[in-house]
């Protein structure tokens, strides 16, 4: 398969095809080194960026930097993700994709700080890369402090 790495209007740089990449087909390995997710987090601890990616029950993630590394987040993607039993990531193409289409995949956030702001421009962004469960997640817990902190206010009056 023809892959390029060239300038996305997405982030920075992205993948795109050279060829027609049918639905179903395995597009790129998500290759890099294994390791524990709190040695991870360690490493990252003071870096603005990360291509880490989750893999089994989420104890261990593989810090990403092959050609993978590249694919960008998007709410309408042409992609997605795919696990086989050896823990190998996969991406795969949900629908074809014509020549020159940059490659893109929904990253479904799970964790992490800040807003993680999506940039990908779909009709239907969510706005942020975190996945539909960990926003209701921050939703319910912040939900959860503003509670708190008013029970805290009725209590002091």
């Amino acid at each position: 398969m023809r892959l390029i790495v060239r300038s996305s209007a997405i982030h920075a740089a992205g993948i795109f095809t050279l060829e027609r990449i049918p639905k179903g087909t395995l597009v790129v390995e998500y290759t890099g080194t294994r390791m524990k997710h709190d040695d991870a987090d360690n490493l990252y601890n003071e870096r603005p960026y990360t291509y880490l990616f989750g893999v089994g029950d989420g104890t261990y993630v593989i810090d990403g930097y092959g050609m993978s590394m590249y694919l960008n987040h998007s709410c309408a993607p042409n992609c997605e993700t795919e696990e086989d039993e050896d823990e190998h990531v996969w991406i795969r193409a949900i629908r074809d994709i014509a020549p020159g289409e940059e490659l893109v995949y929904d990253y479904f956030l799970y964790d992490g700080e800040g807003a993680a702001p999506c940039t990908c421009g779909a009709a239907k962004c969510r706005g942020t890369m975190y996945s539909p469960k960990e926003l209701n997640k921050r939703k319910r817990a912040l939900a959860g402090k503003k509670s708190a902190k008013k029970g805290k206010k009725a209590a002091v009056k």
